[in-house]
């Protein structure tokens, strides 16, 4: 299966991110709870997170240069948020910080059984940044654009941008939402979680909603299934490369570093097969602690996964 594009040329930054930061309350249960009904926590933390900000970490962290671009609170909660991203090396001089508005937040509640998680998130309307107040050298400053595709309408002009300089654009898409197609249509490699792909596509069979993805992307497109890995198209040709099993702890960020992953394979130069299990081997590792910015694994413990799999 062909890579979308060659190899983008040397710039300020491997990676340039704009999309979504958080800072995430994990409660712990040792059952999801009923309705009406109070539950003893099992463990709670409160930690860095965000999509596009926990894969900006994540790539930091495996050796590349980052830049932020979005936008922060002017609370303690956006100011620990900015810390934390420039705390791992992460550039946030073109982020905005918005006066008298509260940083995003979420309350995630995971299943202590399953590790698997719910996310209940709060988001100020007035956090949104408008197409006009994105720098277009700020935006191209990279090799690689990633995108979360909220604040629609400045992510589409960041992508078009990207796509004139010859940047390549990763797109990590958990919502539909207005002009989705228009956003894949702009993406070199775009993996969608499996509910965003059933709501765009109407299936909940995945191979039923790729080749329907495929009509829309214009270059490899995915679909991530979690723990059984990711299904994938290009140059019509399709691939299911597995996930690797682990006991669960926390599935908080695995989509976030599944991105990590595929965009460090991309610009290591791995071929899509190669990428996607690089990629799936840092997600299943991501769900083995609490938390999306503190269980990023390091490139050893990723490495040594793939090299322990009888299949690599």
């Amino acid at each position: 299966m062909p890579l979308p594009r060659p190899l983008p040329p040397a710039a300020a930054f491997d990676v340039v991110g704009f999309g979504l930061n958080a800072v995430d309350h994990l409660c712990r249960v040792p059952r999801f709870p009923s309705f009406d009904s109070k539950m003893h926590l099992d463990g709670y933390a409160c930690e860095p997170g965000g999509q596009v900000a926990t894969a900006l970490v994540a790539l930091r962290r495996w050796g590349l240069r980052a830049a932020y671009l979005g936008s922060f609170g002017d609370d303690a909660l956006g100011e620990r948020s900015r810390h934390a991203l420039a705390a791992e090396g992460v550039e946030v001089g073109g982020a905005l910080v918005r006066h008298g508005v509260p940083n995003q937040l979420a309350v995630i509640i995971i299943d202590r059984r399953s590790g698997e998680r719910t996310v209940l998130w709060y988001r100020d309307p007035a956090l949104a940044v408008r197409p006009e107040e994105l720098r277009r050298d700020r935006v191209c400053a990279g090799r690689v654009l990633h995108l979360d595709g909220y604040d629609r309408e400045s992510a589409i002009a960041a992508a078009g941008w990207a796509r004139e300089a010859g940047i390549a654009t990763v797109l990590d898409l958990d919502s539909p939402g207005r002009d989705a197609a228009r956003l894949l249509a702009l993406a070199d490699i775009a993996i969608v979680s499996r509910e965003c792909a059933e709501q765009l596509c109407g299936s909940t069979d995945p191979m039923v909603a790729l080749q329907a993805l495929g009509g829309m992307g214009s270059g490899l497109v995915g679909i991530s299934l979690g723990r059984e890995g990711v299904v994938a198209r290009a140059g019509g040709e399709t691939l299911h490369v597995r996930g690797f099993p682990v006991s669960p702890v926390d599935t908080t960020g695995a989509g976030d570093v599944l991105h990590a992953g595929v965009i460090y394979g991309f610009l290591a130069g791995m071929d899509v097969e190669r990428m996607l299990r690089f990629a799936n081997a840092a997600a299943a590792l991501q769900c083995t602690a609490l938390g999306a910015q503190p269980a990023i694994p390091t490139l050893a413990q990723v490495r040594q996964l793939l090299e322990g799999d009888s299949d690599d």
